[in-house]
């Protein structure tokens, strides 16, 4: 136990990142003008530029930090239309129109991404995998099969089961066929080469802060320069620059983990996660002989102040009890917004802001959405008709989504009880404390050093809280996350925490 917490403590890094040659580019060192620019180089930003110099726009695009360092690079890498349990609420709240829409849009996504690396030769491990929901109680077997008759009302190919060729007990299983699992980074290196050779350009380390719309919009970068365009997207998680009632209000910011074993039993085909929480999300890794496994779960509302090393921890015992660890590879946490009706939010962001679009609110499904969102965006610059536009149309009266999940989260909260002052702060630790009445955010890094900086988040001033294995500060509004020294990691903040 005090071994996988310790290897816990170490910084999370992304089995994904790390076993693919990634490339740099350059910082933008000057002032540009195009046709369109696409903020955030995930799968959506990527997927966006890619389709559009495909099309003979110009497009730059660019990331605050690395290329593919946010959601895209610390995921599961399911590529399914198989959210969960999602189809049965769908047609309640808004009937089998909307919920057929839903699932065609993630299954041309998925046929997308397997065209897409045929055509241009990426060796991105794509596989086609059968996908189960699954439940362990007999209270989640009713839920179980009215999802299964949604799949038969939309014709979904589709079934239910009572076993798995996982070798867990089941009461029961939803099961979606030729859904499909691949390497989400090696696919999108391969799409940024195909996005240069068309003439896009591509710049990291370049944060975007603010955009003016008076004529043509105007990005406005960290350091200095601007890009003018005539079309702007914003796939950055949560828009940029929108203070609109409607974003915040109809997202909320959650938080899962995921770790890489080397298992000591072979593992079968078939993608999983469970019906009950805390969530368990499986799936194959292919590294030679070996058998490889992830798996992740433990979703929480980001900044919530619970222990995510007791997550790491209880994800790794369901691994040993079921698999038995042989190693532990790679850990990581995942960072998502989910919309109250658990559909995305992507087209332009309002009238008042005139070329500038976004595409956000993917839950934990971003992969398959994002691609979906891209296709769709570029028809929307295109001047083009889309027959998803209306499912994702911003500013959507919302109808909000039940939790279906059963099962308590047994969360365990961090706690400063041993932490009353600065001085008391053990390396490599942050804390909550008060300062003249003041909340403040303290962290002491390793060589000893103290930082001290104010706990409320740039963005909106919310509190922030320690995350004591990614050794970030959350905030739990909207989601925006800072380095131990309060830098920025994820918006919407664009700046740091404020320092004394």
């Amino acid at each position: 136990m005090e071994q996988t917490k310790k290897l816990f403590s170490q910084k999370p890094s992304s089995y994904w990142r790390n076993s693919t040659d990634m490339p740099t580019y350059p910082a933008l060192e000057k002032d540009l003008d195009t046709d369109v620019l696409v903020i955030g180089a995930g799968i959506a930003g990527i997927t966006t530029a890619y389709e559009l110099t495909k099309r003979g726009r110009s497009v730059v695009l660019i990331e605050g930090r690395e290329l593919i360092s946010g959601t895209t690079g610390y995921t599961t890498s399911k590529l399914t239309a198989q959210h969960d349990i999602i189809y049965h609420g769908l047609i309640e709240r808004y009937g089998e129109e909307t919920a057929k829409q839903y699932f065609q849009a993630n299954l041309q996504a998925i046929n997308y991404v397997k065209d897409t690396a045929a055509e241009h030769g990426i060796d991105c491990e794509f596989e086609e995998q059968e996908a189960y929901v699954y439940t362990q109680l007999d209270e989640g077997v009713e839920t179980i099969e009215k999802e299964v008759e949604a799949y038969r009302k939309l014709h979904i190919d589709g079934y239910l089961a009572d076993t798995m060729p996982l070798d867990i007990p089941i009461k029961a299983a939803a099961v979606m066929r030729q859904q499909a699992q691949f390497h989400p980074v090696k696919y999108l290196t391969g799409l940024l080469k195909e996005i240069e050779l068309r003439g896009g350009s591509i710049y990291e380390q370049t944060l975007a802060v603010s955009f003016d719309t008076e004529s043509r919009p105007v990005v406005h970068t960290e350091n200095g320069y601007t890009i003018t365009a005539n079309h702007v997207v914003s796939a950055t998680h949560f828009p940029l620059q929108v203070e609109d009632k409607y974003f915040s209000s109809n997202m909320n910011p959650k938080n899962s983990y995921g770790i890489a074993i080397k298992s000591k039993k072979p593992y079968p085909d078939g993608m999983y996660i469970s019906l009950e929480n805390p969530k368990r999300s499986i799936r194959s890794l292919k590294k030679g002989e070996d058998h490889y496994v992830l798996v992740g779960g433990e979703a929480h509302v980001t900044g919530d102040g619970s222990s995510v090393l007791d997550r790491y921890e209880k994800i790794y015992q369901f691994a040993e009890e079921q698999f038995g660890v042989e190693e532990l590879y790679e850990h990581w946490s995942s960072h998502d917004l989910l919309t109250t009706d658990q559909l995305p939010f992507v087209g332009k962001v309002s009238d008042e802001a005139p070329g500038i679009y976004t595409a956000t609110g993917f839950g934990k499904w971003g992969l398959s959405n994002g691609v979906a969102a891209a296709t769709l965006l570029a028809d929307l610059i295109d001047g083009k008709d889309n027959a998803f536009a209306d499912l994702y149309k911003i500013g959507r009266e919302m109808e909000e989504a039940e939790a279906v999940s059963i099962g308590e989260d047994d969360v365990n909260r961090i706690s400063n009880e041993t932490v009353v002052k600065p001085d008391d702060l053990q390396n490599g630790k942050g804390a909550i404390l008060e300062k003249d009445g003041q909340t403040m955010a303290y962290y002491r890094d390793e060589k000893g050093e103290l930082h001290e900086m104010s706990a409320s988040c740039t963005h909106n001033g919310c509190p922030v809280s320690w995350n004591n294995a990614d050794h970030t500060w959350d905030c739990s509004c909207h989601g925006s996350r800072f380095t131990a020294v309060g830098e920025v990691v994820e918006g919407p903040a664009v700046r740091a925490l404020d320092r004394e």
